[in-house]
């Protein structure tokens, strides 16, 4: 039986590095990649319910975390296929099919 499931993901730049971030909800333990309005990326250990109420019932609206799906390291894309997908407001779908990653606009 093969295993395959779609989420929607979004590509960040950190440093002009590529990370991939799900949009699923945060949990301790996660590594995650903090902006405010979309702005001054960086990224943040979620260690402890202290700082995971900081990241997701944050007062100020603009300040958003998004859970690390996949480091720099493990991208593959070329960089005008970065270029092309963060015109797209960085928004990807993401299928895993036994696996393996595919990616789609």
């Amino acid at each position: 039986m093969s295993e395959n499931t779609k989420q929607k993901v979004k590509l960040i730049m950190v440093e002009e590095k590529p990370y991939i971030v799900s949009l699923e909800k945060i949990e301790i333990g996660d590594k995650v990649i903090v902006t405010v309005g979309g702005q001054y990326p960086s990224i943040v250990d979620c260690e402890n319910e202290t700082v995971l109420n900081l990241l997701t019932s944050s007062k100020l609206s603009l300040t958003q975390a998004n859970k690390i799906f996949m480091e720099p390291e493990n991208i593959k894309f070329q960089p005008d296929q970065i270029e092309k997908i963060l015109e797209n407001e960085g928004l990807l779908d993401v299928e895993i099919d036994n696996g393996v990653y595919k990616y789609s606009l």
